[in-house]
């Protein structure tokens, strides 16, 4: 991988480089003064007082390694040994030496860096590929970070990011929106977009979470009241639901033919773009 020069999120002056993996930085930045915290070993660049260390929830948070996730254009980016930054890498265990893993928030000590993805700080044109899993729902201002990842892509560069469509309110720490295929186009309307569609990389379980909310909801009803008979036939209703997503694996998805119906309850929806 190139030298990734680091830029100063207020001034955008340079505060450090990557390098083979490995981070060479600044304790502050000459310029403005912006300083550099440590947070357990983890550089951030983010602005803010909010509390950005969320270690003590990362045990209810599922790891992942981006590297077996078995998509095609995270497979590609890494394999081309090219600069490639992940956005909200939460507890990715990949160790590509070529990946940067990003993050808003401290879930993992094996983050490269803690910044904001609606200003990367990064000099234009720095990254050959750029991907973002389940990252964009939780972003106040999407297509800000959308300009924020055309502008840190080379010419020729390419995005891919996987997002929320069909799925209940969660938050990492927040949930601001979930997308359709107009709007994620509209989103990264400054790129050439490849491709579109409704995601099968996201547990289908996502659509059980909505029902079993529901149930939830009417559980707080008054029990013995003349709500009884709705609280119990949503209890039917959710489990009997449940029992059948359950069933639903990738292999059975994999055997749609057409994706009409698929698009309009697909818990996430995914886009390839690439920059011209």
């Amino acid at each position: 991988m190139n030298i990734i020069d680091l830029s100063c999120p207020i001034c955008s002056f340079k505060v450090g480089n990557f390098s083979n993996g490995q981070l060479n930085s600044l304790e502050s930045c000459q310029n403005c003064g912006f300083e550099i915290k440590n947070l357990n070993g983890v550089p951030c660049l983010r602005e803010t007082c909010e509390n950005l260390n969320y270690l003590k929830f990362s045990s209810s948070l599922p790891s992942y390694n981006s590297s077996d996730l078995d998509i095609p254009f995270i497979n590609t980016a890494l394999d081309s040994g090219l600069a490639t930054l992940q956005i909200g890498g939460g507890i990715d265990l990949c160790s590509a030496e070529n990946l940067i893993k990003s993050d808003a928030y401290l879930y993992s000590k094996d983050m490269d860096l803690i910044c904001d993805a609606h200003c990367l700080p990064f000099k234009s044109e720095s990254f050959s590929f750029v991907y973002a899993l389940a990252v964009f729902e939780h972003l106040h201002s999407p297509w800000i970070a959308a300009d924020e990842i055309f502008r840190v892509l080379k010419p020729g560069g390419r995005v891919f990011v996987l997002t929320a469509f069909m799925q209940h309110l969660h938050g990492y720490p927040n949930h601001y929106f979930n997308m359709t295929i107009p709007g994620l186009e509209r989103i990264f309307s400054n790129f050439d977009i490849i491709e579109t569609k409704p995601s099968k990389k996201t547990s289908f379980n996502q659509l059980s979470y909505i029902i079993m909310d529901f149930h939830n909801f009417v559980s707080e009803l008054k029990p013995f009241s003349k709500y009884s008979k709705i609280i119990n036939k949503s209890n039917d209703i959710k489990n009997e639901f449940c029992s059948l997503v359950d069933q639903v694996d990738a292999d059975l998805l994999n055997q749609i033919d057409s994706f009409k119906n698929w698009a309009k309850i697909a818990p996430s929806l995914e886009i390839t773009a690439i920059k011209k």
